[in-house]
């Protein structure tokens, strides 16, 4: 027999205080208690016919028992990938100068860190004996040439011999190879900047006898400057000359959107991958070569995907599913779909196939329900 409640406890008890233990003959007992098992059973069903009643109307009381989940309806929209690469900061004309004939330094009319035109001088060396052997070798040239042009005209004129036209002519050649040479070294006795830029290093000081080929200055072209990188041969078809590139700079919190300016059709052996150079814009100067930039390059695009969080995606021995709503008899019902996913970019998947625009999918609360559970929406 169930266990009575306090309301029907209080009846038996009533009843009880009516017809006293004792009291009347053991038929009468048995008719009274048949009796009041009779009115019980009357009454839990009245009972349970009332709980169904206000169980049903009672909306409010049914709601705080569904667990509440959070959703979002899937709809088209453009789906990006990006890969992320590091590269390294380099100038497009970066130049490490270096002596081109001997001398002793006798002026350095340059700092390290300044602004430089191109042509302008850097480093002078002492060039006191080349300026004497000019003087004389433009003495000679004179000569020789005097000496040519007047044997040249009696040669014409049939005077003189040929010996002396052509030894005239050898002496003009060789004064005129002379002068040319020591005049080169004349040049090379100061060494210029063949570009605009800044003198990023100085490797001599002045009264430093310089043997030739000695590395002597290095000039850097800070306003052209580009990020090289490489990237795996995957990705050869997917990146081109022209395409944006998201480019950031940590150490200096820099961030750009600059034009790829070139892709190497070279693809390196040893790590099958090849490269490609982004252009800077380094108005301000702080950008410098060798630094680190991170590249955000996007290699693929959906203009009409089915993206959902990808927190949302689980996964069981048959495959990857989703959580959705669907309705049944008025009731939000969670069901278990299965899909098939693309590519991951940031906290977005892109969904090939097992979903339909309009699908009402679960994206919070998914780890406490279950397939065939009703729930109420946030």
């Amino acid at each position: 027999m169930r266990k009575l409640t306090p309301l029907l406890a209080l009846l038996f008890l009533a009843a009880s205080c009516g017809n006293p233990s004792g009291d009347g003959s053991l038929a009468d007992n048995k008719a009274s208690l048949e009796e009041k098992k009779k009115e019980l059973a009357e009454l839990q069903a009245e009972i349970k016919t009332l709980e169904e009643k206000i169980k049903s109307q009672d909306t409010t009381s049914k709601a705080e028992k569904l667990t509440p989940v959070a959703t979002k309806k899937v709809q088209t929209t453009t789906f990006n990938h990006y890969l992320q690469i590091t590269g390294t900061v380099s100038s497009q004309e970066n130049v490490l100068l270096s002596a081109e004939s001997m001398g002793r330094v006798v002026s350095i009319p340059v700092k390290e860190g300044e602004k430089v035109s191109k042509g302008q001088t850097l480093v002078a060396l002492n060039a006191d004996a080349l300026k004497e052997q000019l003087q004389e070798a433009q003495a000679s040239y004179d000569l020789a040439k005097t000496t040519f042009k007047r044997r040249q005209r009696l040669w014409k004129d049939s005077i003189g011999s040929e010996i002396q036209y052509l030894n005239a002519q050898t002496q003009f050649k060789a004064a005129k190879n002379r002068l040319g040479q020591i005049k080169a070294q004349l040049d090379n006795s100061t060494i210029s900047s063949p570009i605009n830029g800044r003198v990023d290093e100085i490797t001599v000081n002045t009264g430093e006898f310089l043997a030739m080929g000695t590395p002597v200055v290095r000039v850097v072209d800070m306003e052209n400057l580009e990020v090289e990188a490489e990237i795996s041969e995957d990705y050869l078809g997917d990146i081109q000359v022209g395409d944006s590139v998201h480019v950031t700079i940590d150490a200096l919190g820099l961030e750009q959107v600059q034009p790829v300016i070139f892709t190497s059709q070279y693809i390196n052996p040893n790590n099958r991958s090849f490269k490609i150079k982004v252009k800077l814009n380094n108005s301000n100067q702080l950008i410098k070569p060798n630094l680190l930039a991170s590249l955000r390059i996007r290699d693929y695009q959906n203009p009409a995907a089915l993206a959902v969080p990808s927190m949302a995606i689980k996964q069981d021995l048959t495959g990857e599913y989703l959580f959705v709503i669907e309705q049944n008899n008025g009731e939000n019902v969670v069901a278990k779909r299965y899909i098939t996913k693309g590519l991951t970019s940031n906290d977005q998947t892109e969904v090939l196939e097992g979903l339909t625009p309009s699908d009402l999918v679960v994206t919070s609360g998914y780890n406490l329900v279950a397939a065939g559970q009703a729930v109420t929406l946030k």
